[in-house]
């Protein structure tokens, strides 16, 4: 068997172990493998998925609440690209 058969085979044991969760999308993310399943096996969503998914948004409370807020990449604290 091959590594990444081996890695296939335990992404989906996971998934099935431990649906209902929140598990999934923490083992796509620590694979890299979010965008390749979501546009294996979600049809709708494959046109919508990119890179950015593999980060969740800031709450926009917790950016206001930040007092060295600067817009620019770098310099203080900014929303996650895409968001």
């Amino acid at each position: 068997m091959s590594g990444a058969a081996t890695l296939e085979t335990v992404l989906e044991e996971r998934a099935i172990e431990l649906c209902g969760e929140q598990q999934r999308w923490f083992d796509l993310k620590r694979t890299h493998k979010l965008v390749d399943h979501v546009t294996k096996y979600n049809a709708q969503a494959s046109s919508q998925i990119k890179e950015m998914h593999y980060y969740r948004p800031i709450p926009q409370s917790q950016i206001d609440a930040v007092t060295n807020f600067s817009t620019t990449e770098g310099q203080g604290f900014w929303q996650n690209t895409g968001y």
